[in-house]
């Protein structure tokens, strides 16, 4: 077994133990018993365009972990997000760009519900410039129609 593989089973214990993501209204864990392989879900930050959704999320680590960060983080529900491509759901945040190896799989969660709460309009995927970045942080803040939310009629069947 890893030394990847092995973190990530004693993270998977400590999430289940001490309840370390209510805050974010979420939950993560390997799927189909893969530790390289997680599904979570966040709830919508309260008073953000994604309150009460119920966001489905993906990350896949290697076995270098945790001294190397997750591969790959992406939205598996369609959500309108500035920091979140929108044709596949991959997500840009400095946590996992600045990965350290104190980092954790908690962390990644709680990333992930902050950026919800708080978009980053200088790492912005869906615009071309600052300009256009600055217009998605406006209309984020505006609360206007230009945000959609698929999550509450979205679901993949998974179990977590």
């Amino acid at each position: 077994m890893s030394t990847g593989v092995k973190k990530l089973q004693e993270e998977y214990i400590f999430i289940r133990k001490n309840n370390v993501l209510s805050g974010a209204g979420g939950t993560a864990s390997p799927f189909k018993k893969d530790f390289l392989h997680w599904y979570g879900c966040i709830v919508g930050p309260k008073n953000t365009p994604y309150e009460n959704g119920i966001y489905y999320f993906e990350m896949k680590f290697t076995s270098d972990y945790p001294n190397k960060g997750p591969i790959d983080v992406r939205m598996k529900t369609p959500i309108y997000h500035e920091n979140i491509n929108s044709s596949n759901g991959h997500i840009c945040d400095s946590y996992f760009s600045s990965w350290q190896n104190t980092n954790d799989v908690a962390g990644i969660v709680h990333a992930i519900f902050e950026l919800l709460n708080n978009p980053n309009p200088s790492s912005s995927y869906n615009s071309t410039n600052k300009q256009k970045a600055q217009e998605l942080n406006q209309k984020f803040a505006m609360r206007v129609d230009q945000t959609y939310d698929w999550s509450k009629s979205w679901d993949q069947g998974w179990k977590i």
